[in-house]
């Protein structure tokens, strides 16, 4: 394939517009990463469930929207006001409350299907979920601000997306997983992990606030289920027959397709800091 200079403009432009927007809004302050991570949540929502479409399920976007911004509002209330339990108690039991209503939207519909709720509530799941815990995360134990946590899990992603390509370009022969996307290799993706593995004292130089262990871990599982997590996206798009899940980032595709790794290796690195005491 000839190379294409305009091609290589755009998905340049767009990758440095879209890391500079998202390393400065993560960076910032609370607010700026509670919002980024809010729009791009809807967004998610909005590209998993047009994907659903293809696959004759009508998922409501509007019930799990509504879900989206009540679970990022009850996230943003717990970090500023931690020691009210009575208030945060509440809105968790509305939480319930709403995701069971989702049955209730079936039944105004004209045809219902089980599927149309199960996507809807996967929606959630699969999105709206990984946005709450990167929110708690970017606090730490006295609820401040603390976005080195997260800044280095971005980081990893790179990483990993990087060592893979570059391994995988000159040495890979052997198919990850050739039915769901052909262009992955075993050799890519052990290069992406060693990639990872070799940086993470890097990270942890710019970083020092988390121990190297931890940093260490943090490589591993982001390297792994980011792995397992784009496999699961690109999975989700063949069965819908589209190449991308969006069209948001000119040459890059949609929001599903730039976050699909860190919105799945979130809730792993989550479990981690919480067994380990570092949230």
């Amino acid at each position: 394939m000839a190379f294409n200079v305009k091609t290589f403009y755009i998905r340049a432009t767009t990758a440095l517009v879209f890391a500079a927007l998202l390393l400065g809004c993560v960076w910032y302050s609370y607010p700026s990463f509670f919002l980024f991570f809010g729009i791009i949540g809807a967004i998610g929502l909005f590209e998993f469930c047009k994907i659903s479409k293809k696959l004759e399920a009508q998922p409501s976007y509007y019930a799990v929207l509504l879900l989206h911004i009540f679970t990022t509002f009850t996230v943003l209330f717990y970090t500023w006001y931690p020691n009210n339990m009575v208030a945060s108690t509440f809105f968790v039991q509305i939480f319930f409350l709403l995701f069971f209503s989702l049955f209730i939207v079936e039944l105004f519909k004209e045809k219902a299907h089980l599927s149309s709720l199960a996507y809807t509530a996967l929606a959630w799941l699969y999105t709206s979920l990984p946005c709450a815990l990167l929110l708690l995360m970017g606090v730490d134990a006295h609820y401040n601000f603390v976005p080195h946590k997260i800044l280095g899990m971005i980081f990893f992603v790179w990483i990993n997306d990087t060592g893979a390509y570059l391994v995988g370009s000159f040495i890979g022969k052997h198919k990850l997983f050739a039915r769901i996307s052909p262009n992955k290799t075993w050799e890519g993706t052990l290069g992406g992990i060693a990639f990872c593995i070799g940086l993470s004292y890097v990270v942890y130089l710019l970083f020092p606030q988390l121990a190297y262990k931890h940093w260490l871990m943090v490589s591993l599982i982001v390297a792994v289920m980011g792995t397992l997590g784009d496999l699961v996206e690109s999975m989700l798009k063949r069965l819908a027959g589209v190449k991308d899940s969006g069209s948001l980032m000119p040459g890059h595709g949609g929001v599903l397709d730039r976050f699909d790794s860190l919105f799945f290796a979130s809730p792993f690195v989550y479990v981690y800091f919480s067994w380990m005491g570092v949230l």
